[in-house]
């Protein structure tokens, strides 16, 4: 009878020991207001960019131009965009610049210097190397110092900076000849490049 009494013993502290090893874990848990779970990591409003989270990052923002070249250092996040299939869509091009610069200066904090440049593959010569070449269409270099940002951030993809002389010297908008003549020649009408362009890489 002793017997069963020592193993009837045994039994319930063994059963009590794992009952309470259950419960620890959740001992210092504070159940949220509404009942369910606290999570264990916050969403973070800012993050910064850096080798490691850059090629997501780029497809995170779905351009719509082709991404052809990115270079992060020393805080200037740089890029070339190709505009091979939308060599005519001003607003698609207008849209990427947004997107870049609306990560660069509003979802990272270590982003000091935006330069982008739109490309187009040129024609291919027979006999020419397979490897393509690109030739400038028009380039931008944005500072997180610019003070235009916080205001007119998000009407970057709206704007028209082939006629608009504001919107060049906002973005220091480089354009080439070809693209003032592709979209209309800027305010004045003599289809020349316009202060700030160029008609040549």
């Amino acid at each position: 009878m002793a017997v069963w009494k020592r193993l009837l013993l045994a039994l319930t502290a063994t059963l009590a020991v794992t009952v309470l090893l259950t419960a620890l874990p959740h001992a210092g848990r504070r159940p949220a207001e509404d009942g369910r779970d606290l999570a264990v990591f916050r969403p973070v409003t800012v993050k910064r960019l850096g080798s490691d989270n850059l090629v997501d990052s780029m497809i995170g923002l779905r351009l719509s131009l082709k991404l052809k070249k990115v270079d992060w250092k020393q805080g200037v996040l740089s890029a070339d965009l190709s505009a091979e299939n939308m060599p005519d869509d001003l607003a698609a091009w207008m849209g990427d610049v947004q997107r870049m610069l609306s990560l660069a200066f509003a979802q990272t904090d270590n982003v000091s210097r935006v330069l982008l440049r739109i490309v187009e593959p040129m024609a291919v010569q027979q006999g020419a190397p397979v490897q393509p070449s690109y030739r400038l269409l028009a380039a931008v270099d944005v500072r997180r110092t610019d003070g235009w940002l916080p205001a007119d951030l998000s009407r970057v993809g709206d704007a028209n900076p082939v006629a608009d002389a504001a919107w060049r010297a906002k973005l220091r908008m480089t354009l080439t000849g070809d693209v003032i003549r592709r979209f209309g020649s800027a305010a004045g009408g003599d289809g020349e490049p316009v202060p700030g362009t160029t008609s040549g890489l």
